[in-house]
């Protein structure tokens, strides 16, 4: 057994049984809103949400009491994901709120148990911000404005911790109220300064992951079937984000990995801009914990394999990308029962992950030679820029620096060679 393989595994499995003897069990639940459909008339039918809102479902599955999924998938993705379309329902008004009203009454009983519950929203589709300034997103028969998404789903919530992740045209205004937001080297002023005595400060236990890109720059990569924005998301919530191999991956890990992936992007349209912030309750809440979930196998990609590594499932489907560090090993989740490809650099290396907990050492596959091809100009812009920056504690500090902010403790120190 490889040296770094004790620590890796140490940390990822046993951590989460250490910490549940000292603190109340967390429950976790997600919704998932995701439409190809506009609402406005000035807006074309996006090709991959549908496809987005099925892998956030399995993203979260394995991990959660309850997932919900609400969208029309397609006959493409029906097929990729056989057996989901009949757990789904379409994505209305009348169905979000059952959905909210269902989730709130077993979050309300978990509370009384003394368990923390965390509801994990979700919406890909498209995006309008209004005349007035009010942001809104697309439902199947009218829009869910920035007001009634306080009023139905952030004020009646039962959530201990509710994470917003929101991947749409001007994404922002659909949390944030009116004003300008510039694009360029003001934007993280203009962000701070539209902070100030906004709805979201009065729900201190709420966190947020939102694209704020213009509804011209929305970024769907049909080589993957992915919105790009959503695609970083899994790929860091799956573990590729996570910095200081505690298992956990944050909303500063998080921020930092989608800017990374996206720092190589010279073109606009395939940089998204995002605005990441923790609930102010805990700010070191994690997104997602990978030792949480007894129905996860791992993939460990050790000390000394670096480089651009995607991985891929059977059906072809990209579930995770990163560009790893040299220096640290990484651990990524991977739902079982699948074959999967570990891909990068024209080598590709098969693997299965068929029983709960198991562990497969990258380090220790056979590769053999692989052909990947992508056309067109934003395809070559995805395909060579994405995830071009190598990511991991060196990237992290400097990146938290730039931002004039101090790394928790842990991250600090955290072990560049175990």
């Amino acid at each position: 057994m490889p040296p770094h393989r004790p620590l890796v595994l140490g940390v990822l499995l046993l951590l989460a049984a250490t910490a549940a003897g000292a603190a109340p069990e967390q429950v976790h639940y997600a919704l998932i809103v995701a439409s190809n459909t506009g609402t406005h008339p000035s807006q074309a039918p996006l090709r991959y949400a549908d496809d987005d809102g099925a892998r956030y479902y399995e993203l979260f599955a394995p991990r959660s009491r309850e997932v919900v999924l609400l969208s029309v998938l397609d006959a493409e993705t029906q097929a990729l994901h056989p057996g989901l379309a009949a757990k789904t329902r379409p994505p209305t008004h009348p169905a979000l709120g059952a959905a909210l009203t269902r989730l709130n009454a077993r979050m309300a009983e978990d509370r009384a148990k003394g368990a923390v519950p965390v509801l994990t929203f979700v919406f890909v589709g498209h995006g309008k911000r209004g005349a007035a300034g009010e942001g809104s997103v697309s439902l199947l028969d009218g829009p869910l404005t920035r007001t009634e998404l306080y009023e139905r789903v952030v004020s009646p919530s039962k959530a201990s911790f509710l994470q917003l992740i929101v991947d749409a045209c001007d994404s922002y205004f659909f949390v944030h109220s009116r004003g300008a937001l510039p694009v360029g080297p003001a934007y993280a002023d203009a962000v701070k300064g539209l902070l100030g005595n906004r709805e979201l400060e009065r729900f201190p236990q709420v966190g947020v992951v939102l694209s704020t890109a213009s509804e011209q720059e929305s970024q769907e990569w049909s080589a993957i079937r992915s919105g790009v924005f959503s695609h970083m998301v899994r790929s860091a919530l799956s573990g590729a984000g996570d910095v200081n191999g505690d298992g956990k991956v944050d909303y500063a890990e998080l921020r930092a990995f989608v800017a990374a992936a996206s720092q190589g992007t010279n073109d606009v349209r395939g940089q998204p801009n995002v605005f990441i912030q923790p609930p102010a309750l805990n700010r070191a809440f994690a997104l997602t914990d990978l030792g949480d979930a007894a129905s996860l196998g791992y993939l460990m990609v050790p000390t000394g394999l670096a480089g651009r590594l995607w991985v891929e499932d059977s059906r072809g489907i990209r579930v995770v990308e990163l560009h790893k560090e040299r220096e640290r090993p990484l651990v990524v989740a991977l739902p079982l029962g699948r074959g999967y490809y570990l891909r990068g650099s024209g080598r590709e290396a098969p693997f299965a992950i068929s029983r709960a907990s198991e562990v497969v050492d990258a380090g220790g596959l056979p590769w053999h030679d692989a052909s990947v091809a992508a056309r067109g100009a934003v395809q070559d812009v995805m395909r060579d820029k994405l995830f071009s920056v190598p990511f991991g504690p060196r990237f992290y500090r400097g990146y938290m620096a730039s931002l004039g902010i101090t790394p928790s403790p842990d991250e600090a120190d955290a072990a560049l060679v175990p």
